[in-house]
This record gives C-alpha cells, structure tokens and sequence, in this order.
C-alpha cells in the first residue's frame, strides 16, 4: 500500500483540528482557531512516524505522550497540572471516539486501504467519507456534551463563599446558562454579583474607586473584561480570591471551583454563574 505524504499531513491537520475543537468542547476550555491550527500542525508531524522502521512499544508511548503534551500546550496555553491532565484526559478520549469510528469504517469497507504502523492509523478514504465521520463524531460529543450540562438544574439555590486575605463572604447565587463570562488569558469562568456581597472583603472607597475606573485604570488586584447584555455592555471589573466554594443548598454538597468574581454596581438578589462550571 502507497503512503502519500501529502494526504497524510492535510488529513491529519484536519483531523487533529476538529479533535482538539471537540476536547475544548467537552472541556469547556476556550480555543482560538489559531492556536488550534498551530496545535493540528505540531500533531501531524508526529503522524510521520508512520514512514519509520517499527519502533518498539515503550518507543511510541513515549512519542504518543508527547505528542498529546505538545499539542494540548500549543492549543490551550500553559495551565495547573490538574487542568492540563483533566484536558489530556478529554482528548485521548475525543481521539479514541474518533478513531473507533474511522477503523470501523474501514473494516466495513473491507479493510483494503487501511495501514496501521507505529500505532499510527492510515486511512486512504475519500475526503467526503472524511468529513461525513467527522461530522458524525463532532455532532456525537456534542450532543453529548449538551446532555451532561442540561444536567445541571437551573432551579437549585446554591451559597458562594469567597476567601480574600484571611477574610470571607458568603451570599445566596443561582446557575444562569446566559452567563458565558470567561477570562481571555486563563479560560477561567466568571461568577457576577453585586457589589453589596463583597462589602466585607474591600472597604468602600476602594469598590468606589474600581466600579468608576475605565478599563484602563491600573487596580491592584483588579482587571477588566469586556460583557455585553441584550439592552448594554461595557467592562466588568474581576479579582481573583484565593478560594471559591459553592454549597448546594438542597444537597449540602461543597465544591471547590476556580474562578473570578465579576462586581457590577447595583444590587443583586442572587449572584449567577455557569452551571457549567459544576
């Protein structure tokens, strides 16, 4: 069987770019197109691995590592080991799930154009038979990604502690899909309330001072980010605290999340975040 190396590079950039869009997916970890192409790059020099003598198993789990590290970097940035393993983690699935259905293809086709060297698979299908899989893959995790998130019930009263410089706060919040606030740099979520709920953690003159600044005001502590509602928009002042927890109120159950607290300068009943980020 003829490998053309043309077709295996562009079949992989391809793949490993719809890959990586499904990993950030189910990660809910932002992925600029850029990044995401230059990630699909790095991965499709590893495919030519292919081309080389057979390397032994501990060899190519080595490469398969990292290939996977490499990749995960480029496209996400540098993060915490915890959420560099939790997006690893969500890829390899993502691969798996998508090469399942690529090698089922081929054996229901015969097998004919299929040639698996060095743990890498190669597929000589057309490339409509390309885009209809990964079509296929794509709406699946999708759909499956849909189902886990409806999961979360909008309905439930949770409680928000926040822990700045030894102090902490805790006021009433409730999960709202519409708050889609990430930060830019870290993919971080979120949480808004209003600036009544932080009056123990900062004195008022600063909370002043921060809800009047322009988003190029320096801030100790503070940065800004841009929002948009359906009737406004502008910046939304966040401050990272050292510790977030959300106590479910019905069930007791605590859990550490991280992310910003977003202040806006009006009172709010409940504070809201992305039930997402449960």
């Amino acid at each position: 069987m003829y490998i053309y190396i043309d077709v295996l590079i562009i079949t992989s950039i391809y793949a490993n770019f719809f890959l990586l869009k499904a990993a950030a997916r189910l990660s809910h970890s932002p992925l600029r197109n850029g990044r995401c192409i230059a990630a699909a790059i790095v991965g499709s020099v590893f495919s030519l691995v292919i081309l080389m003598p057979q390397l032994g198993n501990l060899l190519l789990l080595l490469i398969r590592i990292l290939s996977a590290y490499l990749m995960i970097i480029t496209a996400f940035g540098s993060r915490s080991a915890g959420e560099m393993l939790k997006t690893g983690l969500v890829f390899l699935f993502v691969c798996f799930v998508f090469a399942g259905i690529e090698y089922g293809i081929s054996v229901l086709s015969g097998g004919q154009n299929m040639l698996w060297h060095n743990s890498v698979l190669y597929v000589n299908i057309s490339l409509l038979t390309l885009v209809i899989s990964t079509i296929i893959s794509y709406a699946a995790i999708s759909v499956f990604r849909y189902y886990i998130d409806g999961k979360n019930s909008l309905d439930t009263k949770y409680a928000v502690t926040v822990m700045r410089e030894g102090k902490s706060v805790s006021f009433a919040a409730v999960g709202d899909t519409c708050n889609n606030l990430t930060d830019i740099f870290t993919g971080r979520p979120v949480i808004v309330c209003g600036r009544n709920e932080l009056s123990e953690l900062f004195v008022k003159p600063e909370l002043d001072a921060v809800l009047s600044a322009d988003c190029s005001s320096h801030m100790e502590g503070w940065r800004f980010i841009p929002f948009s509602t359906i009737s406004s928009g502008g910046m939304l002042p966040i401050f990272v605290p050292e510790c977030v927890i959300l106590k479910n109120e019905e069930t007791g159950r605590r859990k550490s999340v991280s992310a910003y607290i977003g202040v806006v300068d009006r009172d709010m009943e409940y504070a809201v975040f992305n039930p997402k980020i449960l």
